[in-house]
């Protein structure tokens, strides 16, 4: 079975264009929407697409000031909720199973307390984020990394202004600890750090 997908650019309420993809038969119901995380990130969750895409259409779209998706208008996540539900509205979903990475848990979550009817079902993973999660969070960083990667880490963090070269070696020494095999886990956290470092200034 050939997986097709398509891509769009919506328009908000407010003026913002969102861009999004769908992969497989966007007909059947309830379709998938996979919330990617951040804040700040575009969606780095094509690879999961086509996991799902045999079974429901999965929706996937870069969150307003990430991507493809110009920045434009509050960034909030009340502001968040409603993109979400106005690109529902968009695609003629009245229902979606929504999947959640990271940033994306918070996102499903306040989406599902605002809009139950239109959540069919929901998967969250890597959060949400609630508490101090930060302390564990970054003990548990600490402890995957050598002292020489902590040490330039904390430096690299201390640089008022940073090159775009220090920005994705920052990311990628702060991203690779997320995965369980550390060497292909700085493999994919340097390719997406120079996806988003030169796109998204930060």
């Amino acid at each position: 079975m050939t997986l097709v997908e398509t891509q769009g650019l919506t328009s908000m309420t407010d003026e913002a264009q969102l861009r999004w993809m769908v992969l497989g038969d966007a007909a059947r119901q309830p379709p998938v929407v996979i919330l990617h995380g951040g804040p700040g990130l575009p969606d780095y969750l094509g690879d999961v697409a086509p996991m799902v895409a045999d079974l429901a259409p999965v929706y996937r779209y870069d969150q307003r000031g990430t991507g493809r998706s110009p920045w434009w208008g509050r960034h909030s996540f009340a502001r968040h909720v409603d993109d979400l539900a106005e690109l529902l509205d968009a695609w003629d979903v009245p229902k979606a199973v929504l999947i959640g990475h990271s940033c994306g848990t918070d996102l499903a979550s306040r989406f599902r307390l605002k809009h139950s009817d239109r959540v069919a079902a929901m998967l969250l993973t890597c959060g949400p984020f609630v508490g101090d999660w930060r302390t564990g969070d970054r003990a548990e960083r600490d402890r995957r990394m050598s002292a020489a990667q902590q040490e330039r880490l904390r430096a690299l963090e201390e640089l008022p202004h940073r090159t775009e070269e220090q920005e994705v070696e920052l990311l990628t020494l702060a991203w690779f600890t997320d995965h369980a095999d550390p060497e292909r886990g700085w493999h994919w956290a340097a390719q997406e750090a120079g996806v988003v470092a030169p796109s998204t200034g930060l």
